[in-house]
């Protein structure tokens, strides 16, 4: 063959050159499809680990394998882009979502490099095979591999909005793509809105979306500017990691639990040390890497007389604990170019995809149905006319001469007369042909499903709502990023350090906050420690377990509600009794707290009980406008009556126990108690005996775990939830203690699961601290095991306190 030359300037030659490399980098590298939010390497290892039966459920294969499989059919590049790739996919730390499992060493959050391929081993998610499901029913055109021997999916038909829930990142020639990643939960929620209001501005959609969801957790603190990067698809998002202050005896501990997305935890902490080095104001005295399997954990440890807001303000400023993600979301279209998109754009072009996935899968199984309906009906012709095949069949010199009279005598197709001819004689039987009666209707059913599909928009529409909202119940998962404003650091909310507090009010109205660490925890049959110096004609009359960032409402007797931040209860020593109650609620002369009740804001409904058994149930928003100077009502209470217990119900799905001094106990959904307004009185939860009283109340929300029953005399057990049959409300209920003479009255019923702990205070002001597991799991009608040792002193309250 002659050589063809052209002259040409090599300037020319150089521009048209170049532009082919450089879109070939953009569209074919680093750049990833709107459609399933991946580039065509993320996309061949996917497809080609599936082609390779590597599912969530199969065993994992070596990543050398892998490799190789991906290089030899799909992507003619070099085996360290692909094992990248493929690592990236399987590192928790990097995709919000992992798309593959790896077994092995995959890198760690401190940069380390992963394991070579020949020892790593990998396989599927279960949330990417979503993203393949259906990709054998022509959902999503197949081409050419790079030497044409094979075909390979130019998209994944994906249900996932991958490109949103895991972002993506890369450079290509003369452009970049950095899209951050986000909640599936809230992704799902703005598509559905979508899908049913399809004007929708930005700024609806980021009522579901609120902002980026990293892996690593963190928080956005530049939230207003959210709206301006998600309407123009690029912007600046500030990421700060987490931290919280541990008080010791000596030192301070300043400790991060989370740090800025892509950033190293080991380049941080040596950016830390650095500073402190060249900085002789910043008195840091160590710091340590405590990280392990529970997560991570990097503490600084500071004298106990700094000022920590200031070394953080230092470390937010000069090292990577406050980092920078530049948005730009760039995208390849459906077109094969390259484009700049918003957030409304990015869920609608995969919302476009999805629909014409939909509508691709329905052609292929009306097709399918349709064929195999016309041969089930020919063979059902067969069966009708049974002896006139046999006839046929037998007098026909060949297979074609027999096609041919079954086709002109039965007046079928030759594709049903050649399925006749293949049936075996088996399929003769009456219940083979009710079988194939049963199948031609099944089929004649699906056909009309798949037809409406195919003629109504609308109904495509249905069946992606109802595939996403199966992807949130499925895989969605509470957001781990939070989304603030800069301008909220200096709140004093924002300046306080969470922790576990016990708060405890006496019976002369003595209130306080002591830190739960404080309390030791001890074995079953301590004698416990003092919780609070009181008079002698003083006693403990109330303790929650809750963190100080939290809220606790006050019911009195009058039967109003107060609500008052826990910060603002005064922080003391075990030894002190700390404050009246009138130095923080604005009560009447004669009014005095009968309830506390923790609020984590996690509750629906409150939840009262009071002495006579009555009981009511009443929505938390009734009581948003209380405060520690004005309350609200939150029940009518009968004269003689009163409050002796109240909680907080998150689900009507939820059971409630109520139980006697006397050793009764009901249970009963929370739905037996419909919600009522403030001022209501409530309803009789249980029938009471002469003499006998309700002393405690408690919400169940499973029937796994138990209920923990703690008597006045030290006695205490716990009895598996299922021994309490749900009963309608207001019987009398059953037995719970088999003997109070020796046990004492109940004081307490709490539902437990094991893994907690619970404090126990005595009327004398003494408290024990000590496991759950630690109290045995017996019968319910039975009296329990020895908690502590308490001489002539008395059980007054019991507090759990849960992780």
């Amino acid at each position: 063959m002659p050589e063809i030359l052209i002259n040409r300037p090599i300037e020319d030659e150089l521009v048209d050159s170049y532009l082919l490399y450089s879109m070939s980098v953009i569209v074919g590298r680093a750049i990833p499809d709107v459609r399933d939010g991946l580039k065509p390497v993320q996309r061949r290892i996917l497809y080609g680990m599936y082609e390779l039966g590597l599912t969530h459920n199969s065993p994992t294969k070596k990543s050398a394998r892998i490799v190789g499989e991906v290089m030899g059919k799909y992507h003619p590049h070099g085996d360290a882009p692909v094992y990248d790739a493929l690592v990236r996919m399987a590192q928790p730390f990097t995709m919000r979502y992992p798309l593959i499992e790896g077994q092995g060493n995959f890198g760690s959050i401190d940069r380390d490099p992963p394991a070579a391929m020949r020892y790593t081993e990998a396989r599927l998610t279960r949330l990417a095979e979503e993203m393949l499901e259906d990709i054998d029913k022509n959902t999503v055109n197949m081409v050419d591999n790079f030497d044409g021997t094979l075909k390979e999916p130019e998209v994944l038909p994906s249900k996932v909005p991958n490109l949103i829930i895991n972002g993506a990142s890369g450079i290509a020639v003369g452009m970049a793509t950095s899209i951050p990643p986000h909640n599936l939960s809230e992704t799902v929620d703005a598509l559905v809105y979508l899908i049913d209001h399809p004007e929708a501005s930005v700024e609806e959609l980021m009522q579901f979306i609120k902002g980026p969801d990293f892996p690593t957790g963190g928080i956005v603190v530049n939230g207003s500017e959210l709206k301006n990067v998600y309407e123009e698809g690029r912007g600046r998002i500030v990421v700060r990691g987490k931290v919280h202050v541990e008080e010791g005896k000596r030192l301070k501990r300043i400790v991060i639990t989370e740090i800025p997305y892509g950033v190293s935890k080991a380049g941080l902490i040596e950016q830390i040390a650095k500073l402190v080095k060249d900085d002789d104001s910043l008195p840091v005295r160590n710091i340590r890497d405590e990280s392990d399997k529970r997560g991570l954990r990097v503490v600084i440890e500071i004298p106990k007389d700094t000022n920590e807001d200031i070394i953080i303000n230092n470390l937010y400023k000069r090292t990577a604990l406050q980092d920078y993600f530049n948005v730009q979301m760039l995208v390849i279209d459906k077109n094969k170019r390259p484009r700049l998109m918003n957030l409304k754009g990015l869920l609608e072009a995969f919302l476009e995809h999805r629909f014409e996935v939909i509508r691709r899968r329905a052609e292929y199984e009306y097709e399918k149905f349709t064929k195999r309906a016309h041969v089930v009906e020919g063979l059902l012709k067969a069966a009708r006319a049974i002896g006139v095949v046999v006839d046929i069949v037998r007098n026909s010199k060949d297979v074609e001469s027999a096609r041919n009279s079954l086709m002109e005598t039965l007046e079928i197709s030759e594709e049903q007369a050649k399925a006749i001819l293949d049936m075996r004689l088996s399929r003769l039987t009456s219940l083979e042909i009710e079988n194939l009666q049963n199948e031609y209707s099944d089929l004649v059913k699906k056909i009309s499903e798949v037809k409406e599909i195919l003629e109504k928009d609308e109904k495509v529409r249905e069946i992606m709502k109802k595939e996403f909202l199966y992807l949130k119940e499925r895989y969605g998962d509470p957001r781990r990023t939070e989304i603030t404003d800069e301008e909220l650091r200096y709140d004093v909310e924002e300046l306080i350090v969470e922790e576990d507090v016990v708060i405890t009010l006496s019976h002369k109205g003595y209130l306080k906050s002591t830190p739960l660490n404080s309390y030791r925890s001890q074995r079953r049959g301590g004698k416990g420690i003092t919780v609070s110096k009181l008079s002698e004609d003083d006693e403990v009359e109330f303790v929650v377990v809750t963190k100080n960032t939290s809220s606790t409402l006050f019911i009195t007797n009058f039967g109003k509600a107060y609500v008052l931040k826990n910060y603002q209860i005064e922080t003391t020593g075990r030894n002190t009794r700390g404050k009246h109650i009138s130095a923080f609620l604005n009560l009447e002369d004669t009014e005095r707290i009968v309830a506390l009740v923790p609020l984590n804001g996690k509750g629906k409904d409150l939840v009262i009980v009071t002495k006579s058994g009555k009981i009511k149930r009443t929505s938390l928003e009734e009581f948003e406008n209380a405060t520690s100077n004005r309350g609200v009502r939150a029940i009518r209470i009968e004269p003689g009556d009163e409050i002796v217990s109240a909680r907080v119900s998150t689900s009507e799905k939820e059971t409630l126990v109520v139980a006697t001094k006397l050793g009764m106990i009901i249970r009963f959904p929370v739905s037996d108690v419909r919600r009522m307004g403030r001022n209501a009185a409530g309803v009789q939860a249980i029938k009471l005996q002469p003499g006998d009283e309700v002393v405690s109340m408690d919400v169940v929300p499973s029937e796994e775990g138990e209920i923990l029953t703690v008597t006045e005399k030290g006695f205490g057990k716990r009895t598996p939830v299922q021994l309490y049959r749900v009963q309608k409300r207001g019987g009398t209920g059953l037995r719970n203690i088999s003997d109070v003479n020796k046990t004492g009255h109940v004081v307490a019923v709490r539902y437990v699961k094991g893994d907690e702990e619970i404090v126990v205070v005595t009327r004398n002001g003494m408290m024990i601290r000590m496991p759950v597991s630690e109290i045995g799991v017996i019968g319910r009608v039975t009296k329990g095991v020895k908690l502590i040792e308490l001489g002539d002193d008395t059980i007054s309250k019991v507090a759990v306190v849960k992780d």
